[in-house]
């Protein structure tokens, strides 16, 4: 796909999946990464080499239960099929274990948003931490400041690591779980009731 087209694309599943996590009513509001101040708050550095830019594609505030007021970040991938998944979400590992060591303000969750699985043979392993220790090692250099794996191996922060296992998601989306949410007027009656509530940030 030229790169002009899959840019087009990739926008349009980012809006997509700004869509799908709105009308579930557990996300209060989202953002993403074209939109105003929020391009900055989803932009981050790696800490090392040349200190180059990354970003996340979606960023926001959930609703309701355990997570109320927590926020998120998420990566959107629109692929047909495993594709180039297995190593953009290893390199997608590596910034989310960044971004925490820094305390990033998004940082509540760490999602990752496809219309496609991959790596099907250790899907059950994916958000493990060992799974993360590989992905932190294969970008030692800008993630850690060493090139010297074994040095490396030193450097990554087991709680950090940990803490990060828990807070990853993954989500497989497909067209027509885009569609199974509830409808727009069923979403007003739940939104007079939070209303009604006392609660402002519907």
């Amino acid at each position: 796909m030229p790169g002009e087209e899959a840019h087009l694309v990739g926008a349009e599943a980012v809006q997509r999946a700004k869509r799908w996590l709105e009308g579930t009513m557990r996300v209060a509001q989202s953002y993403t990464n074209t939109d105003g101040a929020w391009a900055k708050k989803l932009t981050l550095h790696w800490p090392h080499g040349n200190e180059q830019q990354f970003s996340y594609d979606l960023g926001g505030v959930m609703r309701g239960g355990d997570w109320d007021g927590q926020m998120f970040c998420a990566e959107v991938k629109w692929r047909r099929n495993s594709s180039d998944q297995g190593t953009e979400y290893k390199s997608f590992l590596a910034k989310c274990y960044v971004a925490l060591s820094k305390d990033y303000m998004l940082g509540d969750h760490y999602m990752w948003i496809s219309w496609a699985p991959f790596r099907a043979r250790d899907w059950d392993v994916l958000t493990a931490p060992d799974t993360i220790r590989e992905a932190v090692l294969a970008e030692a250099a800008r993630a850690l400041g060493t090139g010297d794996l074994d040095e490396a191996r030193e450097l990554i922060k087991d709680e950090i690591v940990d803490e990060l296992s828990a807070r990853l998601w993954i989500v497989v989306m497909s067209e027509k779980q885009e569609k199974l949410v509830p409808l727009d007027d069923w979403r007003g009656v739940v939104a007079r009731f939070y209303n009604s509530q006392g609660k402002t940030s519907w």
